[in-house]
């Protein structure tokens, strides 16, 4: 279990805020005129996205149908100041050969390009919106679940959906262009766990000023990791995480990535109003002050660290990762 552990915990990572070192033949970065692009692809425009598909028409279609709609939740959860963009590109790479040749980071499902203002992904051949895809969140049915279905549900979370790592490097674009004046990304804590926060969301029917997805399901692959980070004493205090720097949280992936993703869970879904408030507050805060020390503070004042902790910790250990021992 400790191997498959490790295993998920390496693959379930993301890349933000890169700059490919490669190029793969002719395939150039950034937008594209349909006179220009390269054979074997197909050029998708939506209201907010050109998606540079070598999947075909319909793989590009379902893709700009899923992040228009993650658009909207980004735009309803953090609300610019402002309207109209150039079309966001995004490219989607065959399969990860291509991928890779392109400049990918190699551990990397997806990354964001903030010089060159694309998202790259490839086809993983897991899409969230097909009827037979394994689910990305578990409704285990329970201690009766027998050992070859727990088998087959980690193993599927060895497989990154297509679909969660557009919403989660979407949510990079996304915050790039709601603060383009800003230098750097954010705070790794927020920024890589709101990105497997939005991993998880599922397009849903709704009306009116409601967001258009379902929010706050679970990640297993990252449940599973935190669990076991608890477990073997590599939890991550919750006043070192949010004040950590780039390069200490990607020295720490697997646990750090998980626990970013949890905090950000907890905070938005405990049911308490005032964690509630905290990312979106921070989000706002930032967009006028670049000084993250200065904006931690205003996000978590008047909050008992000591007392969110014991509670994140708690919220931790009700949870069960589905098909395992505990539910």
């Amino acid at each position: 279990m400790r191997t498959l552990v490790a295993a998920i915990s390496l693959l379930l990572l993301f890349a933000n805020d890169i700059s490919a070192q490669r190029r793969g033949g002719n395939i150039r970065s950034g937008p594209w005129t349909k006179a220009k692009t390269p054979d074997g692809w197909v050029l998708h425009r939506t209201r907010r996205y050109q998606i540079q598909s070598q999947c075909g028409q319909d793989k590009a279609e379902r893709l700009g149908k899923h992040m228009e709609v993650m658009n909207k939740v980004y735009r309803k959860l953090f609300r610019p100041d402002k309207e109209g963009a150039k079309q966001q590109v995004i490219k989607l790479f065959k399969d990860r050969k291509a991928y890779l040749r392109y400049g990918a980071p190699p551990n990397s499902a997806a990354y964001y390009s903030r010089g060159e203002r694309e998202m790259v992904c490839y086809d993983t051949g897991k899409w969230s919106d097909e009827k037979n895809a394994a689910p990305i969140t578990g409704d285990g049915t329970g201690k009766s679940a027998a050992l070859q279905r727990r088998l087959a549900r980690l193993s599927g979370q060895m497989k990154m959906d297509l679909l969660g790592c557009a919403a989660h490097e979407g949510w990079h674009q996304y915050f790039a262009w709601y603060t383009v004046s800003m230098g750097q990304p954010l705070p790794s804590w927020i920024n890589e766990g709101m990105g497997d926060y939005f991993y998880t969301a599922a397009p849903k029917k709704v009306t009116g000023r409601k967001v258009p997805a379902q929010l706050g399901r679970l990640n297993d692959g990252r449940l599973m990791v935190l669990k076991q980070a608890i477990k073997q004493d590599r939890y991550v205090p919750l006043q070192d995480l949010i004040s950590m720097s780039k390069s200490a949280f990607y020295s720490n992936p697997g646990v750090c990535y998980a626990e970013g993703w949890a905090f950000c869970q907890f905070l938005l879904h405990s049911g308490n109003k005032k964690y509630a408030k905290i990312i979106p507050n921070y989000i706002r805060y930032v967009s006028n002050d670049s000084n993250y020390q200065n904006v931690t503070k205003r996000a978590f004042k008047r909050i008992d660290m000591v007392k969110l902790e014991a509670e994140f910790k708690a919220w931790i250990n009700k949870l069960a990762v589905p098909g395992s021992k505990e539910e």
